[in-house]
């Protein structure tokens, strides 16, 4: 039995044991990102995940919007609290839960590594260590998360015959979709952005605390 049929409009469909696979890949990717590293911490680790089933129950709720959802925001966040690795075991996460029920496939993979793609430009140029959170550097790279996140998405549609030429007018095709997906992030950007940071934030504050209080038992026991 093969793992791919026909191609469809997200490209090619999985059977269903490729598409088991696939989510047993990123289930595993995710869980190994997000839980790797001191036992001590996972428990704040563990918190995001009411994130998680928040923000792919806010994307199912708002799929007759196509491209307005906070997901791509909230991926930004996390990178820039947590680092590229937890933000891209948030978007695995996220992309598989609301997939299960929006419709998983193929194109969960570009999806999930397409919100990836915006938790690392968080860690990379959003600072989130002072209170205060950078409004236009978050705006800023919302906005190009977007973009970025469509030029991913469409390599779901590429064939062995796509040339470069033909890549780019599938892009192209979707460049409406992914401006609203920008005006989108804009919003909630400016809507979502400071709440989600204090709650990051306070995350992060836990997390340090935990790990001090791990490396100073580590010395004195």
């Amino acid at each position: 039995m093969t793992m791919f049929q026909a191609t469809g409009v997200h490209g090619p469909e999985l059977t269903p044991l490729g598409s088991a696979l696939l989510n047993l890949l990123l289930v595993s990717a995710a869980f190994a990102f997000l839980f790797s590293g001191r036992r001590s911490q996972r428990f704040v680790f563990g918190a995001l995940a009411t994130l998680v089933v928040s923000m792919a129950a806010l994307r199912v709720v708002m799929q007759p919007l196509p491209n307005v959802q906070p997901v791509t925001v909230a991926a930004v966040l996390v990178g820039a609290h947590f680092g590229a690795r937890r933000g891209a075991a948030f978007a695995v996460l996220v992309a598989l839960l609301s997939n299960m029920l929006i419709g998983d496939g193929w194109w969960t993979l570009f999806q999930a590594a397409g919100w990836a793609s915006a938790a690392f430009l968080g860690a990379l140029f959003v600072s989130a260590k002072s209170e205060a959170l950078d409004m236009r550097r978050l705006c800023c790279v919302s906005v190009a998360s977007a973009f970025l996140f469509g030029l991913i998405t469409t390599l779901s549609l590429v064939e062995a015959g796509t040339s470069v030429t033909g890549f780019g007018l599938l892009f192209l095709q979707g460049a409406p979709y992914d401006a609203v997906h920008a005006v989108g992030n804009l919003m909630f950007a400016v809507w979502l952005g400071p709440l989600l940071h204090g709650f990051l934030q306070g995350l992060t504050a836990l997390n340090d605390e935990v790990q001090h209080a791990g490396d100073a038992h580590v010395v004195h026991g």
